[in-house]
């Protein structure tokens, strides 16, 4: 679902026309407040008209072009489906909606091209993840954002350990319980003695192994973080298998055969939340360092045309922020204005749409979090 959205915002950042309407509301999945949002949307409808038929559409082009979004509202107003956000999408012959589980602020948008900033932190590829639920019997690979999961079909690559060793002994425990102790009505845990423990280790590690080249096909090129879901004693025998190589240190504890996949990514975010969150702040840092520097800058000047000629490695954004001015992409001027002018764009939603288009890994970022005022970007060279 993430990588469909992201191509369909590309396509989006890709469009421009003379009146681009974009809408972003908070919405709610349950509850009273759920009557107020087809209300809401309705009031941000007639404010677009407005001011549509202000920036010179005649009033019935503007209601013809807002007609989609119309039917959605009553549409709406009878299901009230909807998720944390919505935004919406609207120019001549076209139109587009997400549902998300994202909170906006409520803002309207009318330019030339969308405003696409809010939708940040659907587009930071590195926010990917693997889960990886793993036992004797089973074997599950999904991939994950924070938004949700994905389960992979593993073509070609054994289930469980039977089917990748054949037929043996697969539930020898590797530690038995004695109830013979000092203290009456306790258990005593005791480690397995004799060959059969060491043979139950071996074929795990045989298992592993077959696991390690089975999935190596699957993961290709991959470096996106892995968490690991099983019992305990399977994960330092998965580690010191290196299946994968970016798996993280903690991992989701429990026979993951009774987890299902929407409990699996509960379980993970936290897991991985904390890892993305340590790259952001190292990220931010690096570019807190560089600034003043040829390889970093915090003005719109400088960051706009690199974003265009794909200079930009690395961008920050306040996705609340706007910088009214122009670009002139034949001489690569940018011209900024204090406050919007006829024929101005938000400089900051465009530098946004080419530094993404370009491959830069792009950071939304509230106010306080920026290295910089309004953006902030490393460079490539």
């Amino acid at each position: 679902m993430d990588l469909v959205l992201q191509d369909e915002i590309r396509e989006l950042m890709r469009k421009s026309s003379d009146s681009c309407v974009s809408l972003y509301l908070p919405t709610h999945r349950a509850g009273r407040e759920t009557l107020q949002d087809p209300i809401r949307l309705d009031n941000l409808l007639r404010e677009a008209e407005k001011g549509l038929v202000a920036g010179g559409v005649r009033a019935s082009e503007a209601r013809e072009l807002l007609q989609p979004a119309q039917q959605f509202l009553k549409e709406t107003a009878s299901t009230r489906r909807l998720a944390d956000g919505l935004s919406m999408f609207i120019s001549r012959n076209f139109f587009k909606y997400f549902k998300l589980p994202l909170r906006f602020y409520e803002r309207l948008h009318i330019g030339r091209r969308f405003c696409l900033k809010p939708l940040a932190p659907l587009l930071h590829g590195r926010k990917r993840f693997f889960i990886m639920a793993v036992s004797q019997k089973s074997l599950r690979l999904f991939e994950c954002t924070e938004f949700g999961a994905n389960e992979i079909e593993l073509e070609g690559v054994p289930r469980s350990m039977r089917e990748a060793l054949g037929t043996g002994e697969e539930s020898i425990p590797l530690f038995r319980m004695s109830s013979q102790t000092s203290n009456p009505g306790t258990a005593q845990m005791v480690h397995g003695h004799g060959g059969a423990v060491e043979s139950e280790k071996d074929r795990l590690r045989r298992w592993f192994q077959n696991l390690k080249e089975s999935l190596r096909p699957v993961f290709r090129q991959e470096k996106i973080p892995l968490v690991f879901a099983g019992v305990e004693y399977l994960f330092p025998m998965f580690k010191q298998a290196e299946i994968y190589k970016n798996t993280l240190g903690e991992f989701i504890e429990g026979n993951p055969d009774e987890i299902d996949s929407l409990e699996l990514h509960k379980k993970g975010l936290p897991l991985i939340s904390a890892y993305f969150n340590r790259e952001k702040t190292q990220a931010i840092g690096r570019c807190s360092e560089l600034l003043g520097g040829p390889l970093a800058s915090a003005s719109i000047a400088d960051i706009l045309p690199g974003a265009v000629s794909g200079r930009v490695d690395t961008l920050f954004v306040d996705t609340d922020a706007q910088q009214w001015g122009r670009y002139d992409p034949a001489s690569g001027n940018v011209e900024v204005h204090s406050e919007r002018q006829p024929g101005d764009e938000d400089l900051l939603d465009l530098t946004f749409a080419h530094a993404y288009l370009n491959g830069a890994n792009v950071y939304g970022l509230s106010s306080p979090e920026m290295p910089g005022k309004d953006a902030a970007a490393i460079f490539r060279y």
